[in-house]
């Protein structure tokens, strides 16, 4: 009987997990059950300097520059492909969430039904129909459970094919720049903002790959949503 309380407790926990993101959501329990001297020291400093320096922009050899800059995250989420992705995102879990609430609210009432049965029922018999609701809670969980990990797996997918895709068209503004490398910004101390092309590249990637190719899956309740055209 507890169990069934626990995994109805599972499926809220699944749920954030899933709009949150896993990579977030581990940034978010780690700030929760961190120690107070651990969330001291992961604050931002406020005294460090900002990392990109504003240039005029008539700068020499800025344009030539051997090292590039990009936003890793905002070149995806600012993208016609990151925005599509988090819409479908959004859509499918919105459907599993309600599908979720839908067994949960189901398991909650036959739990309910079931305890009042405790008074009239034989022991041997309330033993046996409790044992077969916790079976059936605990194989619906493990369903849902999967539910959420293949959507997240497919997000994932998404993700790292937008990166691939974004690969040439980087080469060719890196040789544009005659630049041989492209650093992620943040992990960069300090740098001109005139070596940022996360915009060129937002821009030349939304005009070569536009919105990508959208997921699919074999999971009906998280098919991607069908095209206007």
């Amino acid at each position: 009987m507890l169990r069934g309380l626990r995994i109805i407790l599972a499926f809220c926990l699944n749920l954030s997990w899933l709009m949150a993101g896993t990579a977030v959501l581990a940034q978010e329990l780690t700030e929760d059950f961190a120690t107070p001297e651990t969330q001291q020291e992961t604050q931002p400093r406020e005294n460090l300097p900002n990392r990109t320096i504003e240039s005029d922009g008539e700068t020499p050899g800025l344009q030539a520059a051997p090292l590039l800059t990009v936003d890793q995250e905002r070149l995806f989420s600012d993208s016609q492909w990151g925005q599509r992705a988090q819409r479908e995102l959004e859509e499918k879990g919105s459907k599993i969430e309600a599908e979720n609430e839908r067994l949960a609210k189901q398991l909650s009432d036959e739990e309910a039904e079931l305890t009042e049965k405790r008074e009239t029922l034989d022991p041997a018999e309330f033993r046996k129909e409790a044992e077969a609701f916790d079976a059936r809670a605990t194989e619906i969980r493990r369903e849902r459970a999967q539910v959420v990990q293949e959507l997240s797996a497919q997000a994932e997918a998404d993700r790292n094919n937008f990166y691939r895709a974004a690969l040439p068209v980087m080469g060719e503004v890196m040789q544009a720049r005659g630049a041989i490398a492209v650093l992620d910004r943040r992990t960069v101390f300090v740098s001109l903002d005139a070596i940022d092309i996360t915009d060129e590249l937002i821009a030349a990637l939304d005009d070569r790959i536009g919105e990508g190719p959208a997921q699919e899956t074999s999971d009906p309740e998280i098919q991607p949503a069908p095209s206007d055209n």
